[in-house]
């Protein structure tokens, strides 16, 4: 997530995949503060960093009767305690810091007989950002209803009020979408004839690296370059990603087209550690991914990089697009600045405009930046001199509304790249 201080759009509503449904929430969907996002002091000092690893336990206040568990993946819960009556703290720390305010939390909650708390959310090293998100079993998600939900941006802290009992509740920044979960989505997407799934390495902790392949041409030289999930909060880059990717394998005439000429390379989950032990923003080595595109100091960006580079030395190869998903506070592109000459000459502008023409109620905001950060847009266009993008999603998008949005693109990404020339 680049720097950007724009407000929280206030809308959650309804998305189902399978083993995850948001549900639909209308125009009262709680706002919350506006987020402080940043690259902080050290940011793109990619060695390691010491972190705090999670706590998995689960904490009882026996006097009220109620318990707070963070054992299970994406857990992010670092203490509990009960304030008064009614009242409990949740204390949540990142894995390190200074760190981009990406405050992820998550947790269950239940008690011996059906009560009603409120839950005060405290951060060390961050604020309040995220809109709580509620679920009976942790599949099946709504945000919470606005009544119940009281952030405070002067102390950058977030009361709920919720109903627990005996039948555990879980409590999340975004609904879980966890290495398993992804796992799972490749593993169907691969089931199609024209989509391949291997391993290209494993994270720090062991989880494998999954790529896709998606093409009909067995000797195609015109490629397709993407990435997602580098920051583990950003749930809703990895929706769009999903979407996005599923649009490219879909057995349709432009998809089929599409496919018999070019090859997309895809690695839906850059930093499957990160999301599986709750981390705001960084992998196991305490660094974030995305400045990590200069030095690959971390085996997560070298394995990726490395599953690209072969296309560099193949002469008859030509990378033609790249983009990389992400979160933040707006839907935004973050393109390259005219100034430089991408190829194909031309394409992000006709690719924005296709989009902003099928979404006439959908703003295209385009941001140009150049070549100062060492992310993984500007390393795709070095590498390969291709248009490369970073397409961020909305924190609290409708989640309709982003899978609208990701299928009208990569329907205008291949409409606008087949009526370029082949290079070769």
């Amino acid at each position: 997530m680049p720097d950007s201080r724009l407000p929280l759009l206030p809308v959650l509503c309804g998305l189902l995949l399978p083993g995850l449904l948001l549900t639909s929430c209308g125009p009262g969907t709680p706002e919350g503060p506006l987020p402080q996002a940043y690259d902080p002091p050290g940011a793109i000092v990619t060695t390691d960093k010491p972190i705090t690893r999670p706590h998995r336990r689960t904490i009882g206040v026996r006097s009220a009767g109620v318990y707070a568990s963070n054992e299970f993946a994406g857990g992010r819960l670092d203490d509990f305690f009960r304030a008064s009556d009614s009242v409990f703290t949740a204390v949540i720390r990142p894995e390190n810091a200074p760190i981009n305010n990406s405050p992820w939390y998550a947790f269950q909650l239940w008690a011996d007989r059906p009560q009603t708390i409120y839950v005060e959310l405290t951060y060390v090293d961050g604020s309040h950002r995220y809109v709580p998100k509620l679920s009976p079993d942790g599949h099946h998600w709504s945000p919470i209803d606005a009544a119940a939900y009281r952030p405070d941006t002067s102390a950058g802290s977030a009361r709920l009020r919720l109903d627990v009992g005996p039948d555990t509740l879980w409590v999340s920044a975004q609904e879980l979408l966890t290495s398993d979960d992804v796992e799972a989505w490749t593993a169907r997407l691969a089931e199609r004839p024209w989509v391949a799934r291997d391993v290209i390495g494993t994270s720090r902790q062991g989880r494998p690296l999954y790529r896709l392949t998606i093409t009909e041409a067995p000797t195609a030289t015109d490629f397709v370059l993407v990435i997602g999930r580098q920051h583990p909060p950003e749930v809703t880059g990895s929706l769009a990603v999903q979407t996005f990717l599923e649009t490219l394998a879909d057995d349709t005439d432009l998809a089929r087209r599409f496919r018999r000429r070019f090859a997309v390379l895809a690695v839906p989950l850059v930093n499957p550690d990160g999301v599986d032990e709750g981390h705001w923003r960084h992998n196991t080595g305490g660094v974030d991914l995305n400045r990590d595109w200069l030095d690959f100091n971390q085996p997560e960006t070298r394995q990726v990089r490395d599953a690209f580079l072969p296309l560099r030395e193949d002469p008859d190869a030509t990378v033609y697009f790249a983009v990389d998903f992400h979160s933040t506070q707006h839907d935004v592109f973050y393109t390259l600045d005219r100034s430089l000459e991408a190829f194909p000459d031309g394409l992000v502008d006709r690719w924005l405009e296709t989009i902003a023409a099928r979404l006439p109620a959908y703003t295209v905001r385009d941001e140009p930046f150049g070549l100062g950060s060492p992310v993984s847009k500007n390393w795709f266009y070095e590498t390969f001199g291709a248009t490369a993008v970073t397409y961020e999603v909305g924190d609290e998008n409708d989640r309709d509304r982003i899978r609208s949005v990701a299928r009208t693109a990569a329907v205008a990404l291949m409409e606008r790249l087949l009526e370029v020339p082949d290079a070769s």
